[in-house]
């Protein structure tokens, strides 16, 4: 994670135990190295990310048909089931 963010190991730590104190995450022991660790989502956690994907979702959704007519957002989303089964 700390490579993907570009953030330094502390910030790293500071971030994770922030997220574990909210009880989003947990941290699990890494079985092929013993100096890092591996991060799960909690099922509170889980619950969140659903709530942030419907939100962005919406937002997006609302966004891209914006100036459309509805029959445009009909079309839109038609074609984009054949494109993105």
């Amino acid at each position: 994670l700390k490579t993907v963010l570009s953030v330094d190991p502390g910030a790293m730590t500071r971030m994770l135990d922030r997220l574990v104190c909210k009880g989003w995450i947990e941290r699990l022991p890494n079985p092929n190295d013993k100096r890092g660790v591996l991060v799960q989502l909690t099922p509170d956690g889980a619950a969140l990310c659903e709530q942030c994907h419907q939100v962005v979702g919406q937002k997006l959704h609302q966004e891209l048909t914006k100036n459309l007519s509805a029959d445009e957002v009909v079309n839109l989303e038609h074609l984009l089931k054949k494109v993105l089964p």
